[in-house]
């Protein structure tokens, strides 16, 4: 099987870094990723850095975060670091003001760095095979491709060698439990079918994140982590004067699911040791439009098919993450099951109503405040506040 692939080969203790900076190192192997939106099947978004060796992972795993990267070989069971990020949203901050909020609640991501084990993963291996059990509970991937000076490797054949140890891994996955499933009695049949066909699908070195499911297949391996199934993002290791370089030739890359993203990350970790003004000042000085982990924000949002809507008032404005298409009854449920329990009605105005107009009686005057029921399709931006009774 491996030759189809051409390239394939809880408890938390906190530990401080410069700056005070507070990161949590899990005390087992495997990352506690139990506590989940009901709807989205997120709570945060987790997404875990992997690569080959020595392409910068921790390094952009710091430039994200802001957490420099931890000397020597972590034992095996505290490999997975966490870094939180908060996402910058204007939408929020604006809304925090106009309602004279006491607190503000924007949407978090996870990213997870994971620490090197030289025994599992050889010079040149494009990824570490110990990692695969700890990758397959995360929502994303970033495969990280070095473009920096001394370490230049073709993208392309990069990419295909990791996504063809991602291939390979569910290969061997889905082929176990089909072989389990041969064994067993009772209403098995669809589960099989639908593993032949993955498996027919993988053997011509094919992710699964390109293949079409139905909503069937895609609840019955919800529980299986496929690797190659995960939304991923191609991140382009570089130097700061091609953090802004348009690719050319990414059919390859489009071919697999996947979007390039370009990150010059040692410039933009040392950024984290100025003020905000610096840092936006040498941002502007390298042509980079945004901070690369607000640019990673949008890029995974696409990618998951997220949407962002609001709650606001005067105690609190928070972000809600929610997955696109969802209706306005499951955006409740997102702030708390009681009120989806006695959902009535809801209350919407469009983020563009409500900045144009500064306030809520102005909304109304306007006639852009609507009533939707809970079959409502809810839209990126939406201010929303639910009638309810329990």
């Amino acid at each position: 099987m491996r030759g189809v692939f051409a390239h394939a080969t809880t408890n938390l203790r906190s530990a401080t870094f410069p700056g005070e900076r507070v990161v949590d190192w899990p005390a087992i192997t495997k990352p506690d990723l139990t506590l989940r939106c009901p709807i989205c099947n997120l709570e945060t978004v987790k997404s875990g850095i992997i690569g080959a060796r020595g392409v910068g992972k921790s390094t952009v795993f710091q430039a994200l975060t802001g957490l420099a990267p931890v000397p020597g070989v972590v034992d095996a069971r505290n490999r997975a670091r966490l870094g939180q990020i908060k996402v910058s949203d204007p939408r929020l901050d604006f809304l925090e003001q106009a309602y004279g909020s006491r607190k503000k609640v924007p949407v978090e991501l996870t990213l997870l760095d994971f620490a090197p084990n030289p025994k599992e993963q050889k010079e040149g291996a494009a990824l570490d095979p110990s990692l695969l059990p700890l990758i397959r509970d995360l929502d994303a991937l970033l495969l990280v491709v070095p473009e920096f000076a001394g370490r230049n490797v073709p993208l392309v054949a990069a990419i295909e060698s990791i996504e063809g140890e991602l291939v390979f891994a569910d290969f061997d996955q889905a082929e176990r439990r089909l072989e389990r499933l041969k064994k067993e009695k009772g209403q098995v049949e669809f589960e099989q079918n639908a593993l032949e066909k993955c498996l027919r699908w993988l053997e011509q070195g094919k992710p699964l994140r390109t293949f079409d499911l139905t909503a069937q297949e895609v609840q019955t391996f919800s529980s299986f982590g496929f690797l190659s199934r995960k939304p991923a993002l191609a991140v382009i290791n570089c130097d700061a004067d091609r953090a802004t370089v348009v690719d050319d030739g990414l059919d390859v890359l489009h071919a697999h699911g996947l979007e390039a993203f370009r990150l010059a990350a040692a410039f933009e970790a040392e950024l984290w040791e100025l003020d905000a003004d610096g840092r936006r000042e040498l941002l502007t000085e390298a042509g980079i439009a945004a901070p690369a982990r607000d640019r990673l924000i949008s890029a995974l949002y696409r990618h998951l098919g997220l949407i962002t809507f609001y709650t606001a008032a005067e105690p609190e404005a928070h972000a809600w993450q929610l997955r696109s298409g969802a209706s306005a009854l499951e955006a409740a449920d997102c702030i708390h099951s009681d009120i989806a329990r006695g959902f009535i009605r809801a209350e919407v105005v469009s983020y563009g109503d409500f900045a144009a107009l500064g306030s809520d009686a102005k909304v109304k005057e306007a006639g852009k405040l609507r009533l939707e029921g809970r079959d409502y399709v809810m839209r990126d931006g939406d201010i929303i506040h639910v009638r309810f009774k329990v």
